[in-house]
């Protein structure tokens, strides 16, 4: 009886080592922040060099102005849901962002600026 026991706690350690790796193993994507300030130039060239495949001339410099700007938006509060009535639309004109109150203009204008700090 005492090796019939150790047998299903061997099938037991098995099934619930294995349940363990691959918890560790589906959550090992890298994050936003685990890319640090030395490899996003090169983040920036790849990012480019894709655009660029695709048809759409796009410079390192500004896939790396993206990026930051990536950044700041996952770095700044959600934004308020939208109206019940239809999708709000953010205007992609500057002069139009200031329609907005200043404190829903936190996600627009202030995460942009603390990438520059």
């Amino acid at each position: 009886m005492n090796a019939e026991f150790n047998v299903w706690l061997l099938i037991v350690g098995l099934v619930v080592g294995a349940g363990l790796v691959w918890l560790v193993v589906m959550d090992s994507r890298r994050r936003e922040s685990e890319i640090d300030a030395v490899e996003l130039p090169r983040e920036a060239a790849w990012l480019s060099a894709v655009m660029t495949e695709d048809g759409d001339d796009v410079s390192p410099e500004t896939a790396e102005r993206l990026l930051l700007l990536h950044r700041a938006y996952l770095d700044a509060p959600p934004p308020d849901a939208p109206d019940a009535s239809g999708a709000e639309e953010i205007p992609s004109d500057p002069v139009e962002l200031s329609e907005f109150p200043e404190e829903d203009r936190v996600g627009i204008d202030g995460g942009a600026r603390s990438v520059d700090q």
